[in-house]
């Protein structure tokens, strides 16, 4: 017998912080832009501070491989569906 099942994740665009070394006069230093990172996983939570999805979730749903993501950089979530067939 085959079982439908569905998986619920999402895609989640979001700044995060990056580091330039060396010295810049304030023109050079405005070219610098913060990183676009789109992560995807499973959502957990999200509250006003963090945001927090995971790149696996077992069959007893415990999640493994953790990201918390400043709630403050998002850009977008999109939510994602997923069917397989089991």
């Amino acid at each position: 017998m085959r079982k439908d099942m569905k998986i619920k994740m999402v895609l989640v665009e979001w700044h995060d912080a990056r580091f330039y070394p060396g010295t810049y006069s304030e023109e050079d230093s405005i070219k610098h832009n913060m990183c676009l990172f789109k992560s995807l996983g499973y959502m957990i939570s999200k509250d006003h501070i963090t945001t927090r999805i995971a790149a696996e979730q077992n069959d007893d749903g415990e999640y493994r491989d953790i990201t918390l993501i400043p709630t403050g950089s998002i850009i977008s979530i999109k939510k994602l569906f997923l069917r397989m067939s089991v």
